[in-house]
């Protein structure tokens, strides 16, 4: 049995390896559709400004805080990854709350700036 060819056995090998790079490329393309609605508001769908349009501080201010809001996400029970998410909530998170605030006051007729700065979340630094 150990010695005998099976001619279907080529043919079964390259479906299964077909199979699976499928599955692989599909994993990806979902990943991707899931990632560019969950990480950060969306400028293009929901009939907000493009992003390239808005101020360059408003643009500086999405920039740190959707990698503040990236790190508040992530958790680790490993501790030198806990140090480095708890170095980077400080560098991105640290003085938002306020940046925020002074956006919405400096750009308070600029309809396009408000509605993009609305999907922040407020009070981030006090948990509020």
């Amino acid at each position: 049995m150990g010695d005998r060819y099976e001619p279907g056995f080529p043919m079964m090998m390259a479906f299964l390896n077909l199979m699976i790079v499928r599955r692989v490329i599909a994993k990806g393309l979902l990943l991707l559709a899931f990632s560019s609605s969950c990480c950060g508001p969306s400028l293009a769908a929901d009939g907000k400004a493009d992003v390239s349009k808005l101020p360059e501080d408003v643009r500086a201010f999405m920039e740190r805080r959707n990698g503040c809001d990236h790190y508040r996400g992530e958790d680790s029970s490993d501790a030198e990854r806990r140090t480095q998410i708890d170095r980077e909530l400080q560098r991105l998170c640290i003085g938002t709350d306020a940046e925020l605030a002074r956006l919405k006051r400096v750009y308070a007729g600029n309809k396009a700036v408000q509605h993009t700065l609305d999907d922040y979340e407020v009070d981030i630094e006090t948990g509020d």
